[in-house]
């Protein structure tokens, strides 16, 4: 079947209604999403089902419920992969994982806490982890390490607590990582215990869930590029009141600061999106540190 791409877009009433049926069936807002994203999602679900219109999409929902699952699927689906945009993780591990540990250090602090928002089936979470736990080493028992994975998505956070990746999905994990952090078995890679220790995954809507807090470190990388402009805001604001005094925000390198957190935000190295709290100095005694450059 081939549908009419002129026909989609010209059904604005029919695509609310649609998008109010969603919601009050499964709690799930589309409108937290920009409306050609959810299109796409929508044509992929009625191409598979034989459907013409939003219209006879939103019967189907009715007639058929376990549709809902595909749809939700469709709409949430994300990319990712170990270690994801190498020169990021680079930096992260060159010069961000430094500065935190000796800041920690300095304020006689051991918890550090990490937050990978939006981590789909725990590629980019459990990459953080094993940086971490590389750098500390022999010092890793001087400091409390939680790496905290989220995501919307069921099952990709059923495949991320597994933690078992085919050869493929781990290609860009280097031969020494592989060999200290992953067990072979069964024909896949598993996450060794070592690395799952100080990781935990849990089911979490950014848009209606409950506020986190207290984290060190905040990954949401090209995630927001699917919400609107006033969901982008909103959610910037509740990562940068979710950090620690100090703490980083790493974000998509094709991603921009918008709102207010525009002013909230230093670069610390804007082409990887990397970003540090600001905080003045009068609030905390604890400025930015001098010798990371925002480039």
């Amino acid at each position: 079947m081939t549908i009419n791409k002129n026909l989609i877009p010209d059904q604005d009433w029919d695509f609310k209604v649609l998008k109010r049926q969603i919601l009050k069936d499964k709690g799930f807002d589309c409108n937290q999403y920009r409306d050609n994203y959810v299109k796409r999602r929508l044509a992929i679900r009625l191409r598979a089902n034989n459907v013409d219109s939003y219209k006879d999409y939103a019967i189907l929902l009715k007639r058929d419920p376990t549709e809902y699952d595909e749809l939700i699927e469709a709409l949430t689906i994300s990319v990712s992969e170990f270690f994801r945009d190498a020169s990021v993780f680079e930096y992260f591990r060159k010069t961000v994982i430094p500065v935190l540990i000796q800041d920690k250090r300095r304020k006689n602090q051991k918890i550090i806490r990490i937050w990978s928002a939006g981590c789909a089936s725990g590629e980019e979470t459990y990459s953080i982890a094993i940086l971490m736990r590389d750098f500390l080493g022999a010092n890793l028992g001087n400091f409390l390490i939680f790496v905290h994975g989220t995501d919307i998505d069921d099952e990709s956070m059923e495949k991320a607590k597994r933690g078992e990746y085919t050869f493929e999905e781990l290609k860009n994990v280097g031969k020494g990582f592989l060999s200290r952090y992953f067990i072979f078995d069964s024909g896949k890679y598993r996450v060794s215990d070592k690395i799952k220790g100080i990781v935990k995954f849990e089911k979490h809507d950014l848009v209606s869930g409950k506020p986190l807090a207290h984290f060190d470190v905040i990954f949401c990388r090209n995630v927001s590029i699917y919400f609107s402009r006033d969901m982008h805001k909103k959610l910037y604001m509740e990562f940068y009141n979710a950090l620690n005094n100090d703490g980083f925000f790493v974000m998509g390198k094709t991603e921009m600061l918008c709102g207010s957190a525009r002013k909230l935000f230093i670069p610390v190295n804007a082409r990887e999106g990397i970003y540090q709290k600001k905080v003045a100095k009068e609030d905390t005694g604890h400025p930015i540190p001098t010798h990371i450059h925002p480039r």
